[in-house]
């Protein structure tokens, strides 16, 4: 794997607007080291694809609380899908409607 782990996922929805608003709100100083934080986690979770959801679910586990406050609003704002992503894929859904 070459170059940033954020280099070969796919983003939907807002969820690259929404780590691009997270990334501008932390101080410039403390930018690489969050964004290996979350280079991290997208491998360590085997990540291909980052949901707006997801992304969501990783600020939640690693953002501190101030920011949790602060921004989590405003990421949650931005989401372009009201609950249709809970962590199933579409093919987990069509697959099992064709079975039947």
């Amino acid at each position: 794997m070459s170059g940033s782990a954020l280099d070969n996922v796919t983003w939907k929805g807002n969820s690259r607007k929404m780590y691009k608003a997270v990334m501008s709100s932390v101080p410039s100083i403390f930018r690489s080291t969050i964004r290996r934080e979350i280079e991290s986690w997208v491998v360590e979770h085997k990540v291909k694809v980052v949901t707006e959801d997801l992304l969501l679910k990783m600020f939640y586990e690693k953002a501190p609380k101030g920011y949790k406050q602060k921004l989590g609003p405003k990421l949650e704002a931005m989401k372009t899908t009201r609950g249709e992503t809970r962590g199933v894929s579409e093919e987990e859904n069509t697959d099992s409607e064709d079975e039947e």
